[in-house]
């Protein structure tokens, strides 16, 4: 089966560093040709929540690769592997790029003159937070499954005894 985790979080750590580029020009611009009170917060907002994207997003690509466990070494992954983490992590990015891409739709929304390159950005940024939340909302969906599909174990499908017990106790445990 195709492994999604890869594609799906650099597709997510593209998508941060795009919008952190498309917030910071908006900073920059609401800075530098208005007053510093007029600053949209929802863009500061959004420059949060794509640092913090970036800082976790080697955690969520790496974790499940340095976990899985090979039927030659059948000891469970260590304390770095927490999959009730991930499922919290992704949850609450995605309900963080949710309020970022609302916030900075109704900011621009709410605008009655928007003039210049500005607003083409905006309108970026909103299409950015979209895109990056519906990528989190896929991940922390995929992520639990994978807290139910394996629960009562550590990383194994219930059910499947062999590769956590041994081929010989798991005919024991499934007779």
């Amino acid at each position: 089966m195709f492994n999604l985790n890869t594609p799906l979080r650099l597709f997510q750590a593209a998508l941060a560093l795009a919008t952190l580029g498309l917030s910071g020009y908006i900073t920059h611009w609401y800075l530098h040709h208005t007053s510093p009170a007029a600053v949209p917060i929802s863009t500061i907002y959004l420059l949060t929540v794509s640092s913090l994207t970036l800082l976790l997003t080697p955690y969520l690509l790496l974790n499940p690769a340095l976990s899985l466990r090979h039927h030659n070494n059948p000891t469970p992954p260590g304390r770095f592997f927490n999959k009730h983490l991930i499922l919290t992590l992704d949850t609450l990015l995605a309900l963080l790029w949710f309020a970022g891409f609302v916030a900075l739709a109704v900011f621009e929304h709410g605008l009655h003159i928007c003039a210049g390159h500005v607003c083409d950005v905006m309108i970026g940024g909103v299409v950015c937070g979209a895109l990056g939340m519906g990528s989190f909302f896929v991940t922390a969906g995929l992520a639990g499954a994978h807290v139910l599909r394996t629960r009562g174990g550590d990383m194994e499908v219930r059910g499947n005894h062999e590769r956590w017990v041994g081929q010989m106790e798991a005919r024991k445990v499934d007779a």
